[in-house]
């Protein structure tokens, strides 16, 4: 896993005072036996070098919202958005599509398209907590393909299905979309880590649009800054809204993303040992047109352009180090599913769910 380490270190010098002085000898009535001609004095004691003293580095929380600025109010008449989440069942599917192609000796591969994959949320939100959201995380599929296509979209699902397929979570979200406490069924005290909330965590800072504290009128902008951890990296994510439109039951927004991750180490339990990697570069870039229902804080609808970028450098033990370099583009839509008797899986919804 990258993560940034920033040791603080401090040196102190540790004075050698002068080596004693021999103790006189007694008195025996005539003068001490001059030493041989070519004895001489034992030397000094050796002094102890700089001692170096590596402090811990402090455990530091994520995500952490470094600012929100309301850049422009807008015109015409201002309300304070907020939401006001309804009792009920929905899901929340993402379709992906990418076009993909990496860095391999020295060249980079032919641009290779993978299947298209869903995955997303089962979201309900219980008339008593009002403020939370039970999520689960669906299964995720891809479409029939073969070859590298195939590979690649299963790396792609990869985290998915390790961390938050099937899996159950409580998350606190507050009136301007703020993320709080957040609570896995089957690992409340979180014993198995943090990488699951890491993940879980990215994804809802992308698929959850915060609001300014300030009434707002359409053509207002705002931006958010929040550093966050995406799969191994930490990396700084700037988010600029423009209100397009509203009614009293939808808003339409123009979402600008970007997630920057600079050089850092990388300690990844996954890596073979003896591996030493750093992350060299980082970019991914989200942009589009969404749909935002106020009764259910996620993006319900639209879709977003998708550029995304990264180069690690690996370095095997004894071996020189090695680049990848990974280049993805493509497109991910959203789309609001409710709940559906007997219904099978069709289109982008997921078993017992339609449009």
């Amino acid at each position: 896993m990258i993560r940034a380490a920033v040791a603080g270190v401090a040196a102190a010098a540790v004075a050698c005072g002068s080596p004693a002085a021999p103790p006189a000898s007694r008195d025996t009535g005539s003068a001490p036996s001059p030493p041989p001609p070519d004895a001489a004095p034992p030397p000094p004691p050796d002094a102890p070098g700089p001692r170096l003293l590596v402090m811990t580095e402090p455990e530091v929380a994520l995500p952490s919202q470094e600012s929100f600025r309301l850049l422009d109010p807008g015109k015409g008449a201002r309300v304070a958005l907020r939401y006001g989440t309804a009792a009920g069942t929905a899901a929340v599917v993402a379709r992906t599509s990418l076009t993909s192609r990496r860095l391999d000796r020295g060249t980079f591969s032919p641009p290779v398209a993978l299947p298209a994959v869903h995955d997303g949320f089962a979201i309900t939100i219980a008339a008593e907590h009002p403020g939370q959201l039970a999520l689960r995380g669906l299964t995720a599929t891809a479409a029939a393909a073969s070859g590298d296509a195939d590979t690649n979209a299963d790396a792609y699902l990869a985290a998915w299905r390790a961390l938050l397929q099937d899996r159950r979570v409580t998350v606190d979200v507050d009136a301007r979309g703020a993320i709080g406490a957040i609570r896995f069924d089957d690992d409340p005290t979180g014993a198995r880590g943090a990488q699951g909330r890491d993940e879980l965590v990215q994804r809802l800072l992308s698929l959850i649009v915060p609001l300014p504290a300030e009434p707002v009128a359409p053509g207002a902008r705002w931006r958010v800054v929040t550093v966050l951890r995406q799969g191994p990296a930490v990396a700084k994510q700037t988010a600029t809204y423009t209100l397009i439109g509203r009614t009293a039951t939808a808003w339409k927004l123009h979402v600008q993303l970007h997630r920057v991750g600079e050089p850092q180490r990388i300690a990844d339990p996954s890596l073979p040992a003896g591996t030493t990697a750093e992350l060299v570069a980082l970019f991914r870039a989200l942009e589009g047109d969404v749909d935002v229902d106020p009764a259910l804080p996620l993006i319900i609808g639209g879709s977003l352009a998708i550029e995304s970028r990264l180069h690690a450098r690996l370095a095997p033990r004894g071996g020189s180090p090695v680049d990848q370099m990974f280049e993805d583009t493509g497109r991910v839509s959203l789309v609001r599913c409710r709940p559906a008797k007997a219904a099978a899986a069709a289109g982008d919804c997921p078993d017992g769910f339609s449009r």
